[in-house]
């Protein structure tokens, strides 16, 4: 803020920041341990640098671009899921149950999960709002969905 940016402009670096830590240092990480093993194999690929005028605008209005069916974004969408799925849980849990009791004990989690989910808004906004053509792909949001849903009734059984 000193250096004269935005509360937008931060609130979409945390953004950012999010989505690097949860997929492309994860997958930095792992393509280096692969390549030390020995594991790896050298690939280039050419991908297409033109700039249509969709993008652009996109880029203008600070909107986040999706758009392609990777690895990544399965993963960004399976976390934004599973915190979403636990966010509404939690919610469940204490205006149907009436187990307000729960809440004293779990204030700081449900607080941090409802920073995740608000930070990851893009990638709900990209999985099912919007209709241009960087939305994530439906292909990866049934992926998405599928395994976040399968992590969350797994772990009560762990």
């Amino acid at each position: 803020m000193n250096c004269g940016s935005t509360v937008k402009i931060w609130w979409n670096l945390e953004r950012m920041w999010m989505i690097r830590r949860t997929t492309a240092f994860l997958f930095g990480f792992i393509d280096a341990i692969i390549k030390q093993l020995g594991l790896s194999q050298k690939a280039f690929a050419l991908t297409s640098k033109v700039v249509e005028e969709d993008a652009s605008t996109r880029f203008e209005q600070e909107i986040i671009e999706f758009g392609s069916s990777s690895v990544i974004f399965t993963l960004l969408g399976s976390l934004a899921m599973m915190n979403l799925f636990c966010l509404v849980g939690a919610t469940l849990n204490m205006v149907v149950l009436q187990n307000f009791g729960a809440l004293g004990n779990l204030i700081s989690q449900v607080f941090l999960c409802g920073m995740t989910v608000l930070i990851n808004f893009p990638v709900y906004e990209a999985m099912f709002f919007r209709k241009d053509k960087s939305i994530i792909p439906f292909s990866v949001v049934f992926k998405s969905f599928v395994v976040a849903s399968l992590a969350c009734l797994i772990m009560p059984l762990i």
